[in-house]
């Protein structure tokens, strides 16, 4: 190319101040741009990142009032079932009822500690019965109905051995040719009052 030329020269000339105006663009507009769009991009990201996070609280705090609303449904459901306080003067005397009806004889009633549960406190007894294979199903007919909820388990039967002490003799009837054992548990809301063990008769 000869330099010499003046168009060539006009045409270096455009070449060389089209270059400065998009090295000046660049500078001034594009630069400054796109760093700003860069910070935008970074803020939108982090705001994206913030919003999941919270959506992400949000669901878990809505498992959470589910979950408390359930549990609080099952203790209400408990609450309007079961007794607010261990009750064991009222058990012993729908026990000894139910024994007289049936012509039974309690021999032995002995509480366990109490033992919690989910919303609920379980108080075990253990009681040993004289009575007929007929009466011991009677007994276990009125616990049935007893006015609070009561379950029978760890039932033991054993024929009445007639060599027994004298003092258990005094006790039973005569026509009593069973001894049998047995748990029976009650239940009332737990946080309630609990009464101590101890051995009743």
């Amino acid at each position: 190319m000869d330099f010499k030329d003046p168009k060539n020269q006009i045409l270096v000339l455009i070449v060389i101040v089209f270059l400065a105006l998009i090295y000046v663009w660049y500078q001034k507009f594009y630069t400054p741009y796109a760093a700003e769009l860069t910070s935008k991009k970074d803020r939108l990201e982090k705001i994206l990142s913030n919003l999941h996070a919270v959506q992400q609280r949000a669901a878990g705090l809505q498992t959470l009032q589910q979950d408390y609303e359930a549990q609080a449904k099952r203790y209400e459901a408990v609450r309007l079932l079961l007794p607010e306080i261990k009750e064991d003067e009222r058990f012993l005397s729908q026990v000894h009822i139910a024994a007289q009806v049936t012509g039974s004889v309690v021999m032995s009633v002995i509480p366990q500690p109490p033992v919690p549960k989910d919303f609920y406190m379980s108080n075990t007894y253990l009681v040993e019965l004289s009575c007929t294979y007929h009466g011991l199903g009677e007994f276990f007919a009125k616990v049935a109905n007893f006015p609070f909820i009561v379950t029978i388990s760890d039932v033991q039967m054993a024929a009445i051995d007639q060599n027994v002490a004298s003092q258990t003799k005094s006790l039973r009837k005569k026509d009593h040719t069973l001894m049998a054992s047995f748990k029976l548990t009650t239940y009332n809301v737990r946080g309630g009052d609990i009464a101590g063990g101890g051995h009743a008769q």
